[in-house]
């Protein structure tokens, strides 16, 4: 009997309806922070000085959150990327409200490394890394392609420096004793250099 029960409960569950219902809900989040928006932009159109007075009536809010709910509600950011904390969000917030528009439904172009040379990706904005966003993304729009290809030799150019300071010597002279590292292979030019200084 129990078993029935449970067969029961389960098959009295609708997960189209639910899901249905939760994007009602949400949708009519959004439009509510879009008139939240309008409300803030009202109240600081009004008064410049009035984030402030606000935090004070509602400490649950900070200044961010109040200037979030303004870009929304000058029509400069889209609710639904305000509250997307990838890294790919968080850029594309920088952009005008139409690339916004654009690419949060549309894939960007992500330049990738191949054995061949480079390929092109299409990549959802929320699925990309931090280093990609970076790469993808300059100050208030998208790179085109040799941008970011400029962008990738830039970044290799300086891995290879700094991996180059890293290094760590085949050999040191310390007190006038040569110490080296396990492994260290040595060309002619180098043992001669390693005399020298010993000498010196």
């Amino acid at each position: 009997m129990k078993t029935q029960l449970e067969n029961t409960s389960v098959l009295a569950f609708d997960l189209q309806a639910e899901v249905n219902k939760f994007i009602e809900a949400y949708q009519r989040g959004m439009s509510a922070w879009e008139e939240a928006g309008r409300i803030i932009v009202a109240i600081v159109d009004n008064d410049p000085h009035a984030v402030d007075d606000i935090v004070k009536l509602c400490p649950s809010l900070t200044p961010s959150i109040i200037h979030v709910f303004e870009r929304i509600g000058r029509g400069l950011l889209l609710p639904a990327l305000a509250m997307d904390t990838s890294a790919g969000a968080a850029k594309l917030r920088e952009l005008p409200l139409s690339a916004q528009k654009r690419y949060e439904t549309e894939p960007v172009p992500l330049i990738v490394d191949t054995e061949q040379g480079t390929d092109i990706l299409l990549v959802d904005v929320k699925n990309l890394t931090r280093d990609q966003a970076k790469q993808v993304f300059a100050k208030g729009r998208i790179r085109s392609e040799g941008e970011q290809k400029a962008f990738l030799v830039e970044l290799r150019s300086k891995q290879k420096s700094l991996s180059r300071q890293t290094e760590i010597p085949a050999w040191r002279i310390i007190k006038g004793r040569v110490v080296f590292e396990k492994g260290a292979t040595l060309s002619a030019g180098e043992l001669a250099t390693i005399i020298t200084q010993i000498t010196k």
